[in-house]
């Protein structure tokens, strides 16, 4: 995938800017508070149809204005794309080639960014359903049932929380049923992608850091310890569960409830990683999924990396980018300023007060 061209107006801070972009490497620099992070949340925007910062639309307006767009024309496997958004207070209307957009799910189907920024970090560090989401939206466009799985799912879980909250048993059985033949269906899924990155990710972590560390990443379903997880197994431990679930007015078990973790060396990443291993770690994490989707879809998803050199030293940002430019995917990275030694590697653009200008 390559983003050719990005129009903003009214975005965020950007009255109006029009670029191009390269197709590798493009360093985005500035002080801090000129928009560089704005500028990255507009791509991601484009490839994923929401903000990684927030959940209002009205947000991401212009102060003072009601109206703002993102336009941008985009290739993916050597096909051209017209996308333009248009933002109103909290409604966004998306068109594809002039063609409106009715379902995201649709949408996200056929083009992907992976994000590396601080906001992210710290939700995916801190949120189990972050974590879920993240690993969801590769398997969206890896595993073609597997959307259709999640949403069967959510739908069985929305009409089975109405039932618990009324005390309704005799009901509840029924979905019960519903939900037991699609959750072994989910963890396969998710079991599987696990097993993929690991087949990557160790490998990956050493090219960056240089370190001989085993970097393993877990998948903990929520149901693996209370049955055998077919079907029979599980429809027994819910029912089990009724009068539990039913005194708390909402599911209690199931995908809705698996975490992810790491572990370098054995060591569990949330207790006993420092700030800087958690940040390559999970930088070697968007990079496994890049390698996965790939190798099994023929496209390379667009790396957004904001705030790349912060807290990795020299050596780790000398890997890392060596590492990316070998990948041969479009990248886009923040930066307050370039390091010396990159700087003859792709295209590079100032960002001061909302403007942006070739370096």
């Amino acid at each position: 995938m390559v983003i050719h061209s990005l129009k903003l107006n009214d975005f965020r801070n950007y009255e109006n800017i029009d670029v191009e972009f390269n197709s590798g490497i493009n360093f985005i620099y500035g002080k801090n508070g000129q928009g560089k992070t704005n500028l990255i949340e507009s791509l991601y925007l484009v490839t994923h149809l929401k903000s990684f910062r927030t959940s209002k639309v009205s947000d991401l307006t212009l102060y003072s204005k009601k109206i703002s767009s993102v336009q941008t024309d985009l290739s993916k496997q050597n096909v051209r794309h017209d996308i333009r958004i248009t933002l109103h207070e909290n409604l966004k209307k998306v068109l594809h080639n002039q063609k409106i957009v009715n379902y995201t799910s649709e949408y996200i189907k056929n083009f992907l960014s992976l994000l590396f920024s601080p906001d992210q970090l710290v939700a995916y560090k801190e949120f189990p359903l972050e974590r879920r989401n993240f690993i969801d939206r590769i398997l969206f466009l890896i595993d073609k049932k597997y959307f259709q799985r999640i949403k069967e799912f959510n739908r069985i879980k929305k009409q089975k929380n109405v039932l618990l909250r009324n005390g309704k048993k005799g009901d509840i059985f029924v979905w019960n049923q519903l939900m037991a033949v699609v959750i072994p269906e989910i963890i396969e899924s998710r079991e599987l992608i696990v097993e993929k990155i690991n087949e990557v990710l160790e490998k990956i972590f050493k090219a960056l850091t240089g370190r001989d560390a085993c970097l393993k990443f877990f998948y903990g379903n929520d149901l693996n310890s209370k049955t055998d997880l077919s079907p029979d197994s599980i429809l027994k431990y819910l029912a089990e569960k009724m009068d539990q679930e039913i005194g708390n007015g909402y599911c209690l078990f199931g995908p809705h409830k698996d975490n992810f973790w790491m572990t370098l060396d054995g060591k569990k990443d949330r207790q006993a990683f420092s700030q800087g291993e958690y940040r390559i770690a999970y930088l070697s994490l968007q990079l496994a999924m890049n390698k996965i989707i790939s190798g099994m879809l023929g496209f390379k998803p667009i790396l957004l990396l904001d705030d790349i050199f912060s807290e990795l030293d020299e050596t780790v940002c000398e890997n890392t980018i060596a590492y990316i430019t070998r990948s041969d995917n479009q990248v886009f990275m923040t930066s307050t300023a370039i390091p010396e030694k990159f700087m003859d590697i792709g295209d590079s653009f100032c960002i001061s007060n909302g403007g942006l200008s070739t370096a």
